[in-house]
């Protein structure tokens, strides 16, 4: 588990997600980029309550952005290292 603060104070969770969070989000997403938007509303809550596509859509760009290279790092460190000594 991770929490991040979000630029309005509230905190967004980031839960352990398990293989069938990632067999989901392949089976519902319509394009690749889908997959981490799906997971990331699956997987995360803000103040404790579930996200919706539409309130990851509403964040300010900041705390998507945000939330999108936490979880990325969360769940692929590897890579994420790899990125960024790039």
């Amino acid at each position: 588990m991770k929490e991040i603060k979000l630029s309005n104070g509230k905190v967004a969770v980031i839960k352990e997600g398990k293989g069938r969070d990632l067999f989901w989000a392949y089976r519902n997403a319509t394009d690749p980029a889908d997959i981490i938007r799906l997971l990331i509303t699956r997987l995360i809550t803000i103040n404790g309550e579930p996200i919706t596509e539409d309130t990851l859509d509403e964040l300010p760009i900041q705390d998507a952005m945000l939330l999108i290279r936490v979880f990325t790092e969360f769940y692929s460190p590897l890579l994420a290292e790899r990125v960024s000594s790039a």
